[in-house]
């Protein structure tokens, strides 16, 4: 089982969350959530509170949050809120506000062992489905 969150609209720099999030893929949720609380800077709160309601969701669902693991994780560009700054001479110049999206997907490790347990058993057998011989 896969569950997808999103936040929008987070005002903060994607640059300054994409270094936070290369550390956090492939981990499971807890070693994430405590990776996350560690950290100093203003886009780990925003990441943290993105993880807690994917928690949230797995609770809800009645499953063990211990078999997840953060399977995929990004931060993509928002809109940007465009300013003016005043200049020397009467000129002015462009200050952009950045805004981040942050997508995120947990997956739960059992089904892809079961998965790949499948696709083993495929490829065991051939088209009339017989089991294929040993290697000789």
């Amino acid at each position: 089982m896969e569950i997808n969150i999103k936040s929008k609209y987070l005002k903060t720099s994607p640059y300054k969350v994409r270094p936070l999030l290369n550390g956090l893929r492939d981990l499971k949720v807890e070693d994430a959530f405590f990776k996350l609380n560690f950290m100093n800077q203003k886009g780990a709160k925003m990441v943290l509170s993105v993880l807690n309601s994917a928690i949230a969701v797995v609770k809800e669902n009645d499953l063990e949050k211990d078999n997840f693991y953060v399977k995929a994780i990004s931060c993509n560009e928002g809109p940007r809120l465009k300013r003016r700054q005043i200049r020397a001479r009467g000129r002015a110049t462009q200050i952009l506000k950045r805004m981040s999206h942050i997508n995120l997907v947990i997956a739960d490790k059992s089904e892809i062992i079961k998965e790949t347990n499948d696709k083993n058993i495929a490829k065991s057998t051939n088209k009339n489905g017989e089991n294929k011989p040993a290697n000789k």
